[in-house]
């Protein structure tokens, strides 16, 4: 009996939070030696960014952070200087415009023509479209 708290003990909780955003550790390298790449994630959609988030954390090339809105957004990437971007609108370029990109449309236009720095990825996809459009903007870079 003598071990079990008072009723009136109070236990003090603290969290950090990242300026609504989400990092993993950075780790310099991957398994191979090479330098590990930065991938920024903004969507506002928790969702979405869990699911882009987790079809490249396999990747031992890639770093993925997570922002939910452009403001977020460009604030990491001042720390975390992000190789490529991938947004769920072209709003969501703000202030990221001069990263590769790629964005993430519910219908990609007429007469849309595919950029070596943007690419538009058609809702839905799957992991493999994701990874391969990654790889296509990242080729340079591994």
């Amino acid at each position: 009996m003598g071990d079990e708290p008072r009723p009136s003990a109070r236990v003090r909780l603290e969290i950090a939070f990242l300026d609504d955003s989400t990092t993993r550790p950075r780790d310099e390298t991957a398994d191979d030696g090479r330098p590990r790449l930065t991938v920024l994630v903004v969507a506002a959609d928790a969702d979405v960014r869990q699911y882009v988030g987790e079809c490249l954390r396999g990747r031992t090339n890639l770093r993925v952070c997570e922002a939910s809105n452009t403001r977020a957004a460009a604030e990491l990437a001042k720390t975390t200087l992000p190789d490529l971007v991938i947004v769920d609108d072209r709003d969501g370029l703000e202030g990221l415009s001069h990263l590769r990109a790629i964005i993430l449309v519910d219908e990609i236009p007429y007469g849309a023509a595919a950029s070596p720095f943007v690419r538009l990825l058609n809702r839905p996809f799957s992991a493999e479209q994701l990874t391969s459009e990654v790889d296509l903007l990242l080729r340079d870079d591994q």
